[in-house]
């Protein structure tokens, strides 16, 4: 079972300085590994077929409406279950722990995403966007340890976004999630993939 987790937005509470309104996540889970190599596959000939470099990468906010849709309509009907938390963060305002430590409703929409997927989660490759620093992620890793089963997760790895679809394919839901809720409120993306999406949790 493998687990593709990217993030949209900041888990920060400045609201007035800057930080976004919204922190969305999106897991995305696939049963096996023919499941997820077939999605993988698919998103590499895409990017041949637009004419891009092997190294070209697909990410919502630097990728056009046009082929947003190409992509999301690429992956469609592959086999894979999608989970979302979309939380509004103005809700959360005054949360002393998570004000002063960013860091663990980081973790805490990220648990939330995974156990969303349901009771048959285990054993679990999870795959995460690995821009954080070390300290980030060596905090993701204990928060896991826990708040989790033995058996839920086997592996946790950051990979690389540019080197890897499965990241990618998750950046481009989340994208598609967080535009649903700000701007102008933008579903055509996730009506697209409608059918994928297990669960949206719209707060933790």
């Amino acid at each position: 079972m493998i687990i593709s987790i990217d993030d949209s937005g900041d888990p920060g509470l400045k609201l007035e300085k800057g930080s976004s309104n919204y922190f969305v996540i999106a897991a995305v889970c696939f049963a096996d590994d023919l499941d997820a190599e077939e999605a993988a596959l698919k998103i590499k000939r895409l990017r041949r077929d637009l004419g891009w470099k092997p190294s070209h990468e697909f990410k919502f906010r630097k990728t056009s409406p046009a082929i947003r849709k190409q992509f999301l309509n690429t992956v469609k009907n592959c086999n894979f279950d999608i989970s979302l938390v979309i939380q509004d963060k103005k809700s959360l305002v005054g949360n002393k722990d998570f004000e002063k430590h960013a860091d663990q409703l980081y973790n805490t929409v990220v648990l939330k995403s995974i156990k969303a997927l349901g009771d048959n989660i285990s054993a679990a490759h999870i795959y995460i966007d690995g821009e954080k620093g070390k300290n980030y992620r060596r905090n993701v890793k204990t928060f896991f340890r826990k708040h989790t089963k033995k058996q839920l997760v086997k592996e946790l790895t950051y990979r690389d976004s540019r080197d890897d679809n499965l990241i990618q394919l998750a950046d481009m839901i989340v994208g598609s999630a967080r535009r649903s809720v700000e701007k102008d409120k933008d579903t055509a993306y996730l009506r697209i993939i409608k059918k994928r999406i297990k669960a949206i949790n719209y707060s933790i």
